[in-house]
Parts: C-alpha cells; structure tokens; sequence
C-alpha cells in the first residue's frame, strides 16, 4: 500500500500494432540483428491470434520496451503480464506499468508479472533458441497495490466503512459501507476488501489481524479519527474531501445536501424546491433528487441520510435503510455541543 514514487511517471505504455513492425525491429536490432521483416509479423500475428494484447514502453518520450499480455482461461479478472525492457526497470516503474494495464479495466484484480531485460550476453547464450522469451523474474501484483488511491477500512457495527482517498491521497473521495454480502461495493473497494482480509470470497465479513496498517497515509489517519468521533454522536465529520464529479443536476443536489445540518431532516421535495422555485416543476424533481442522492459517493459527508420521504419514511438510502436509520437516531440523539 506504499505510496509510488512520482519519479518514475514518466513510463507510458501505448497498443503495438502490426503496423509499427519497423520501429520494434529498430529498437532491438542489436538483439536480433537477423530477423526479418516477415518474421517479425509472423510472430506479432501469432501473438495477436491466441490473445495477446501487445504493448510499447516509453521512458521519457523514447522506446523502451514491450508487455505481451494474456487473460489465462479467458478469465475476467487475472492477466499475465511479459514485460521486455533495455535497460533496468525499478520496482516502481514496473507497478506504474501495471497500474496503466489495471485502469485500462476495473475488473483486474491480479496481474502475474515476469521481467527481462534484454542483455547482450542472454542474446549470446540463448537468445537465438527462446526468440525473446529469456530468463525472468516473476512478481505477482494486486490492483489495490499498485493504485494511487488508498483505502482505510473503519469498524463499525454494521460491518466496515471503506474510506477511499483521492490519487493524491490528500482528500477523501469516497465512502462506501462494507455489509454481509458486499452488495452494492465499488470493484475496487471489494478488491481491497478481499486482498486485506476483510471479507472472504463469498462476502463475509471477517477481522484481519491487521486492522490499521503502518504506512496509511496522514488523510486516512484522521478519516479513521473523526469518524470514530462521530460515531459516538455529537460531533460532524470534519474531512478535506473531492467534490464528486457528476451531472450539473447531481451536483445541485449534493451541494444543497451539504447544507442539512446535524440532526435535522429535509425531504426530497424539499431539495427539489431548492433546486427549482416553481413548485410545479419541483413537484416533478422529487425523484430524480432521490436518483441523484443514490449515486452520491461521500455518504455521511454529504449527509443523504438526511433527506427522507414527505411522509416521513426512510426510504433510498445506499447502505440499507437500517443504517439510515441508525445514523439519523445517532444525531436526533446527540447535539453537537457549542464550540
């Protein structure tokens, strides 16, 4: 869960094409001064046929290497990643190729890695037999381990309360609420979840023995903090957090949500009213106010467990109704004490 090192951004991966057969042939001419052309396209289209995505690097703006990559048994979420460089690849920069091969899709969860770097002397003893597949170092890598985000996951007597950072790791981003089942859970939140032992491969709840890990960064350390706070009641999560991006509709919601202050309610038509004066076509907003607050992704910082039915019931609420409930009882119950 080590923060990369922003050092190395400078490697980017792009798809290799069978019609950039001449620059690949350029760059490792020195290892294959004998291959041709069609040998090239040869073993690039029988790469292409079984599967393989194929990938350029580039360090700096220059060629740097290649990542030939399979899904074994078609599987949705594991890759095998063979990454061929010229030169030494540091540990960081080998994350930051994965990262750039897991964001290309959310469902990877592991990717097994084996690096070469193409050396003179490999070429001579055995390069000629294996083409480009030489001796290797193997690493397996987990999507929440290679992100730039980090995520805390705060006990509570409905499960967890997964707190997710931005890439920065100076804000939060999201909160999403860790249940018997995982429904409802982001991918990367039931990755995480999974991979630090908080809930088993069938969505029960567990307790690692590890619950707050030693490199979390300063953000979660106080996320941790105030919402310990305001599970005891009387105190508002007081967070650095990043705005979520949405529809210009969703974020007239949000923002007049985070106007509900501690223990007190309002009701959809309410936001709705905010939102639009005339009272006809507000009447008309109620239930998109209610779409808007369920793709709300700060739950408890923009407080929609505050905004309920006009006939006052609990309704539409992302953790479960019953978790509303509990945080709408917390705040009647507590008031926050006068600074």
């Amino acid at each position: 869960m080590n923060h990369p090192d922003k050092e190395h951004h400078s490697i980017e991966l792009r798809p290799f094409y069978i019609k950039d057969i001449e620059w690949l042939k350029e760059t490792v001419k020195q290892f294959f001064p004998d291959r041709t052309d069609s040998e090239w396209r040869s073993l690039m289209s029988k790469k292409r046929k079984k599967g393989e995505q194929l990938f350029f690097i580039s360090r700096d703006g220059k060629g740097f290497g290649g990542v030939n990559v399979t899904a074994p048994f078609n599987s949705p979420t594991w890759r095998i990643a063979r990454i061929h460089t010229l030169g030494p690849l540091s540990e960081e920069e080998k994350k930051l190729i994965v990262r750039q091969l897991i964001d290309g899709d959310e469902r990877i969860y592991r990717i097994d890695t084996s690096y070469m770097q193409l050396s003179e002397t490999d070429r001579k003893t055995i390069g000629r037999l294996t083409g480009i597949d030489w001796p290797s170092k193997h690493e397996t890598l987990f999507a929440p381990q290679v992100a730039e985000w980090q995520i805390a996951f705060v006990p509570w007597e409905f499960g967890y309360l997964a707190v997710v950072t931005s890439d920065d790791r100076e804000k939060i981003a999201a909160i999403e609420f860790v249940r018997e089942a995982g429904e409802g859970l982001s991918m990367r939140v039931k990755h995480a979840a999974y991979l630090y032992g908080f809930m088993d491969h069938e969505g029960r709840i567990l307790l690692p023995d590890t619950v707050e890990p030693e490199d979390e960064s300063p953000i979660l350390k106080k996320a941790r903090q105030e919402i310990r706070l305001y599970l005891r009641g009387g105190h508002e999560i007081d967070l650095p957090y990043e705005f979520p991006q949405g529809t210009p509709f969703q974020q007239q919601v949000w923002q007049e949500t985070l106007k509900i202050p501690y223990g007190a309610v309002k009701t959809y038509a309410d936001i709705a009213q905010a939102i639009q004066p005339d009272e006809k076509k507000a009447g008309q907003l109620a239930r998109a106010v209610g779409r808007a607050l369920a793709a709300n992704p700060l739950p408890i910082i923009i407080p929609c467990h505050r905004v309920i039915g006009s006939n006052q019931t609990l309704t539409g609420f992302g953790g479960g109704v019953d978790v509303k409930d509990h945080l709408l009882q917390l705040e009647m119950w507590h008031v926050i004490s006068p600074s």
